[in-house]
C-alpha cells in the first residue's frame, strides 16, 4: 500500500553531516571473505571520519588493508512513518590504541557490546548522502 500523502527529500551534504552523529548506535558494512557484512557499532564523528572501536576481527582486518567501508545511521519514527537516513562511505584505517586516540583528539567511543576492543577504526567520510520521509505537515510550519 503506497502513502501518497508522504515526500522523499534528498539531502544536502550538510544537513547528513548535522545528522550523522545524531544517533546512538551506526551500522557499518564491509566484506570479509568475499560476503558483505553489516555490524552495529558506537560511533562518534570527528574530522571527517567516522571512528569506532574494534576488536580483533574482519571488521579490523579490513582496516588494515585501507579497503572501502560503509556507514550508516537512521532517526525513524514508526508511528508517523517518518524518519531520515544517512549514508557514508570511503577508505578504512586503522588508528591504534587509546594513546594514538588521545593524541589525535578524538572523543572517547563509548561501546555496549562485551568484549576487548582496544582498536579503533577510522572511515573516511569521501561520499555522504541521506534521504528524509516525511508528510506534507512537516514542510509547513505556520509562523509565529
Amino acid at each position: 500500500m503506497s502513502d501518497h500523502k508522504a515526500y522523499i527529500e534528498v539531502l544536502s551534504r550538510d544537513e547528513c553531516l548535522q545528522l550523522l552523529p545524531t544517533a546512538p548506535v551506526g551500522w557499518i558494512a564491509h566484506c570479509s571473505a568475499g560476503d558483505p557484512q553489516l555490524v552495529p557499532v558506537n560511533y562518534v564523528v570527528h574530522e571527517g571520519e567516522v571512528i569506532v572501536r574494534s576488536g580483533y576481527g574482519s571488521k579490523l582486518a579490513a582496516a588494515a588493508h585501507g579497503l572501502a567501508m560503509a556507514f550508516g545511521v537512521d532517526g525513524i519514527d514508526p508511528s508517523t512513518r517518518t524518519g531520515w537516513s544517512v549514508t557514508a562511505s570511503g577508505p578504512a584505517r586503522v588508528i591504534g590504541d587509546e594513546l594514538e586516540v588521545a593524541v589525535l583528539g578524538v572523543p572517547l567511543v563509548e561501546v555496549w557490546a562485551p568484549g576487548e576492543k582496544e582498536s579503533y577504526i577510522a572511515i573516511s567520510l569521501r561520499e555522504v548522502s541521506g534521504r528524509r520521509i516525511g508528510r506534507p505537515v512537516d514542510r509547513w510550519q505556520p509562523a509565529r
